[in-house]
């Protein structure tokens, strides 16, 4: 038990002496990171971060909730509301979801159940980052970028389908207006936007460096061991790398299966399995807000792993017959 007490100082202290014993390499590690956010990732992102803020700060909330209103209630069994982070959160991506949803949490919109709830089909990446950055600038692929967009929204949908049926209590109705504040609008959108971004950024750092640092002390050989016992060949385990540092790092992930020698309907496939599960560095974005809602890690990790699923299941056959 006392491990497992001291466990995350542990951790924390290997990679501090990874960095103290290897400076030059881990510090060009987390460079790389940053470049990878800056150069595929910003571009992409900010401009969402930014007009999605100024739609909630003008109350966009309560116009969507009265269109979705009927759908909500009867597919997913949440408030109305939840149509507006799901819209919000397509179209700008991890972790404007979670953020909204700690925000409707906070202005007593929205109770810790429902959040649980929403959060199930909530949770995706922006169709400027699916599209733009992996399937034109990583696949080369534009098609299959707009294949990996209609499966993860697809199977984000079907997701919150297997938890509709997860008990809520009922919560007060308080006014979307009641989030809205009109001084300095664009000042607060901008500073929203960078605030959210520059998070996101760090993660990307930070988790490039985590990866290169699990890779050099021989982890990723280990967990492909059974493959290279069998003889599996060099696409196949280039294919299990990537898919390994894809669950530390998701934009990473991405990358290394594009340098792989797969085809084009097993790579899209996979980077939609990467895409709807998040990762390791965007779990730990959106557990940042979730946490303010009560919601478990546990339960954001299981979901997240049963949407995954359901979006591969959408994504390859799809692929097979298109690509």
């Amino acid at each position: 038990m006392r491990f497992f007490r001291y466990a995350p100082s542990l951790i924390i202290l290997f990679f501090i002496s990874m960095l103290i014993a290897f400076p030059e390499k881990y510090v060009q590690s987390v460079y790389n990171g940053t470049l990878l956010f800056a150069v595929n990732v910003l571009p992409a992102m900010f401009p969402f971060f930014f007009f999605s803020g100024l739609l909630t700060l003008l109350g966009a909330a309560d116009a969507l909730a009265r269109v979705f209103d009927r759908p909500m209630r009867k597919l997913f069994k949440v408030p109305p509301v939840g149509a507006y982070v799901f819209s919000i959160s397509i179209l700008s991506g991890y972790p404007v979801g979670a953020k909204l949803l700690a925000d409707l949490y906070s202005a007593n919109r929205l109770s810790s159940k429902e959040c649980a709830k929403i959060s199930t089909f909530t949770s995706t990446s922006g169709p400027l980052f699916i599209v733009g950055t992996v399937g034109t600038a990583m696949l080369c692929n534009k098609l299959a970028g707009y294949i990996i967009l209609f499966s993860h929204v697809s199977g984000a949908l079907l997701n919150g389908l297997l938890y509709r049926n997860i008990k809520t209590e009922n919560t007060s109705a308080v006014p979307a207006s009641a989030l809205i504040s009109y001084d300095n609008l664009l000042s607060e959108g901008i500073t929203s936007a960078l605030k959210s971004v520059l998070i996101v950024g760090g993660y990307i750092a930070v988790f490039n460096m985590i990866a290169d640092a699990l890779s050099d002390t021989g982890l990723f050989g280990i967990i492909t061991f059974p493959l290279q016992l069998v003889k599996a060949s060099e696409d196949t385990l280039s294919c299990a790398n990537a898919l390994i540092t894809g669950i530390i790092e998701v934009t990473r992930g991405c990358l290394e299966l594009s340098r792989t020698g797969l085809g084009p309907a097993l790579t899209a496939t996979c980077a939609c399995f990467l895409i709807s599960f998040g990762g390791l560095s965007v779990t730990l974005q959106s557990l940042t807000f979730l946490s303010k809602c009560k919601i478990k890690a546990g339960f954001y990790l299981l979901s997240k792993l049963t949407q995954a699923i359901v979006s591969c299941g959408i994504c390859l056959p799809v692929c097979l017959l298109i690509l």
